[in-house]
This record gives C-alpha cells, structure tokens and sequence, in this order.
C-alpha cells in the first residue's frame, strides 16, 4: 500500500531538525575545546616569556653559573658561532649558517687597496686589519688589557686563568696565572706595568707580581667581582665593585679590609678619577654616579637613558702624557666617555671643563653593535699618533645608525702626517655580542662607523686599545685574542713599533 507524500514529509523534517541540532552542539563543542586549548597555549607562552625575562635579566648572574658548571665538569662548551637577537625568533643552527653566509659574500671587497706596512693581506682595502691572533684559553675570554708601558697584554678568561702575552716582540704567552677558581671579569694594570689586578666570580680580587708571575695578595669580596681598578695616584690602592651593590677600596699596605660604600644596585663598572678623590660608577638600574671616597658620599648622578637599561662598561681615554702629568701634579682629565648599555647603544659624553665634577652632556649616539643582554666593553684611543679626520657631512642628529652590512669608504680618512691636536678626533672601538669588534671615528660635530672588524667566531666581550699606538686588542667567546693595526693610505707609510 503506497504511502501518501503528506504522510512521510513530517518525518522528514523532524529527522532534519534533529540532525541539525545534533550537529551544531557538536560543533559548539569543537569550538569550546579550542577556545580552552587556544587559552592553554596563551599561558604557557606568557609563562615562556616571563622565564626567558628573569633569564635575560643580567648576565653576570648567568656568566656565573655558567662558570660554575664548567668548573664542576658539568658542562660542555663548544666554540662556534652564537648570536643572541631578542627581536628575531631564530634558532642557533639558522643564524649561524646566516652569519657564515654573510662573511663569505663580504670576503671579496671591491674598494681600492691601500698600501699596507704590515705582514697581512691588504687587498681588501679596510683601515684596520687583524695582525695576529693569540690562542692558548680554554674557554671564552672575556677581558683584555694592555698594561700601561704597552709592552705586555693580560687576558683573564672562563677557564679561570689570567694570561699575559708579549705583545712588544715575540707576540706569544709569557705567564698563565692561577688561583682564581671562577671565571675572570676584569683586569687592571699599575701605572708601572709591574703588578696586575684581577678581579673573578669566585669573589676574590688577587694581585699579581708581574716579573715573578706570583701572586702578590688575595682580598675576599662581598659578592662576584664586576669591575676592578687601580687608584691613578695612589700604586697602593685599588676599588672594585660587586653584584651586591658594593663599590670597595683596599689599601694593599694594610691587612686589607675594604672601606665600604652601599649603592642601591650592582655595580657593573668603574673608573677611578686622576685625582684621587673620585670615582665614577655605572650600576644595573643604568645610572652614573660620581663618589667622594674621603666621605663615602654620591656627588652626582645621572641616568644614561630613560629605560634604565644596565651600564655595562664606562670608557675614559687614556693619554700618552699620563706619566709626565702625575710627575707635575697634573691631572687633566680626557674630554670624552663612552658609555655602554643594555639598549644596543653606545654614548659618547663631553665630559665638560672640570670633570669629573662638572655636568656630562651628550653628544653622540652610536649605533650599530650589539649590546643587549652582554656585558660587552669599549676603549678610546686619544694618542696624537693617529688622526682619522671626517671629511663626509656632518650629522645633524650625530646618530651612527650602523648597517651590518656596511663598509666605509676608506678614502673619507685622511692619515694626517703632522701632528693633530690631541682629542679633535678620536678612535672608539667596542665589542658585540656578534662576533664583531666595531670601530669609530668620533670628532666634535659628527661620529661614524668607520670599520666593522671581522676575524672572531663568537661574540667580542672586550676591546682595548695600545696607550699610545692605534693598536687595538679583542677578546672572544671564541677562546682567542685578536691583536689590529691601522691599513696605510697608498704613500704614507707608518711603522707601529
């Protein structure tokens, strides 16, 4: 018997609308469950980030640890390159292959060669190149400092070791000193070269006799070692600073029990005044600060930039008249300073008539390096025996916004073969958390990149530069020391002796 259409159609549309329903729970459900997934996801990365910030928050910290675990056998550490860039999310292996990639294509320059006087390939026309290399660390090396007569070089390093190097003949290791059982973080030399100071995570400042190679005194710190340096007057008397906001001076001649002043955060770096009374500090809440070591008092301070980023390095020039004004009595302060900091930014201040007292103004912003998150360290070079004068147009904003991939034309500096006056143009060199060392040229109206220096396989720590010859030094992750001298225009030849 035939069913009749009318008959069948409510069926059809109730088992329509039961499927209908059937099907929209479901996906209400579906929805729901990646919602509630999407929310998951959402707290584990804010999680993620919140512990890669507390990571990132001060290398000292980290270097410390790391130092630790390498004493302990804990750890292996292979040298290679190694790129922190907290703003592109790429892996280890990807910029590393980047980075080779990127000084493969670079090798072959195209600017027109100098004439050079040193034993290296001059072909690729750049101002400065590397001259030799030193090698004998067994782990990433993190300060260098030429001593003050500028016959010798002092590396202090990961392995726990300080290492001084003839750098004047031989440019090979002469001592390797040790009793520090953490990792080295500075270094600082007597006005006479013949006694070193270092300063290690192990809590410790130890000086060394220089001719012996033995070590002289161990001074207990309250907290890792930062920063260490000699008095400029006093041979007998040096400060250091810790992670437990201390800035300290010890006198050697006593039982060496430090004089102590409470900052209210760490101290990363210092810088004693060549009148024997102040001290300058640049500390983790990114302020500079100037100290009376007779009252213990700040006598003035100031923010190097609005993010409070940490200081990591001050850098004073040196003169190559210091040892004749200490015999007369005169202690003419160097006009710039160079300021390091966690903002990828290098200041340079005019430190006014009467430093250390008077104010700091600003007058150069140099970019281009990496400094975020790395304890990286710069150094002047004011000698006469140099003069890298900038013939392009001057900046209006005095900004160097420094391309990577840069090279500057070496014919924009002039090698000038009379005698210029001393500070009109300096050389400023700083390291990065690249495996570069980056060289400017920086004068009163304007600053310029002038070199990006290539040769190291892991991030630079430290630069410092010969006292009186334009004979930088760079210290790496890469377990070496790189030695760098000036490229001479065609015709003008100049012997560093």
């Amino acid at each position: 018997m035939d069913v009749l259409p009318s008959q069948r159609q409510p069926t059809s549309s109730s088992s329509l609308k039961t499927s209908s329903l059937g099907g929209g729970n479901n996906r209400d459900q579906q929805v729901e469950k990646l919602l509630k997934e999407v929310k998951q996801l959402k707290q584990k990365v804010d999680v993620l980030d919140k512990e890669n910030i507390a990571l990132k928050k001060s290398i000292y910290d980290l270097s410390a640890r790391y130092a630790a675990s390498i004493s302990q056998g804990g750890l292996s550490y292979r040298p290679g390159p190694f790129v922190i860039d907290n703003e592109v999310p790429t892996t280890t292996s990807g910029k590393a292959q980047e980075m080779i990639s990127k000084a493969v294509q670079e090798a072959g320059g195209d600017i027109e060669p100098f004439q050079s006087v040193y034993p290296h390939d001059a072909r690729d026309g750049k101002p400065f190149q590397m001259r030799y290399e030193l090698k004998g660390h067994t782990g990433a090396v993190y300060t260098v400092e030429f001593s003050l007569n500028g016959a010798l070089l002092a590396s202090g390093s990961f392995d726990k070791t300080v290492r001084i190097w003839d750098t004047a003949s031989a440019q090979k290791e002469t001592l390797c000193l040790k009793a520090h059982t953490l990792n080295i973080s500075d270094l600082s030399w007597t006005a006479d070269s013949s006694m070193l100071l270092s300063g290690a995570y192990d809590e410790t400042c130890k000086t060394w006799d220089v001719d012996t190679g033995k070590l002289s005194g161990s001074y207990d710190t309250e907290g890792l070692v930062q920063c260490v340096g000699w008095d400029f007057v006093d041979p007998s008397i040096f400060y250091y600073g810790t992670s437990r906001k201390v800035l300290a001076m010890v006198d050697i001649r006593t039982d060496g029990s430090a004089s102590v002043i409470r900052n209210d955060s760490m101290i990363n770096t210092l810088y004693s005044s060549r009148d024997g009374i102040h001290v300058i500090t640049g500390d983790a809440h990114g302020m500079l600060k100037v100290w009376d070591i007779r009252s213990k008092q700040c006598i003035s301070s100031k923010l190097n930039d609005p993010g409070k980023m940490p200081i990591t390095h001050i850098s004073i020039g040196r003169r190559s008249t210091d040892a004749s004004r200490r015999a007369v009595d005169d202690y003419d302060e160097p006009r710039y300073m160079a300021v390091n900091s966690y903002d990828n930014l290098l200041r340079v201040y005019d430190r006014g008539m009467d430093p250390p007292k008077s104010d700091n103004r600003l007058v150069h912003t140099l970019k281009g390096f990496k400094n975020k998150n790395w304890p990286i360290k710069s150094s002047f070079y004011c000698g006469s025996g140099y003069n890298s004068s900038i013939l392009s147009r001057p900046s209006g904003t005095n900004d160097v916004y420094g391309d990577p991939d840069m090279t500057t034309n070496p014919g924009d500096y002039l090698f000038d073969s009379q005698e210029p006056k001393e500070e009109k143009s300096v050389l400023l060199a700083t390291g990065s958390a690249d495996p570069y060392a980056y060289l400017y040229n920086v004068g009163e109206d304007s600053a310029e990149l002038m070199q990006r220096l290539e040769g190291h396989t892991d991030r630079v720590y430290a630069v410092n530069f010969h006292p009186t010859e334009p004979i930088l030094a760079s210290c790496s992750a890469d377990f070496t020391v790189k030695v760098w001298g000036p490229s001479l225009n065609r015709g003008k030849k100049k012997t560093i002796n």
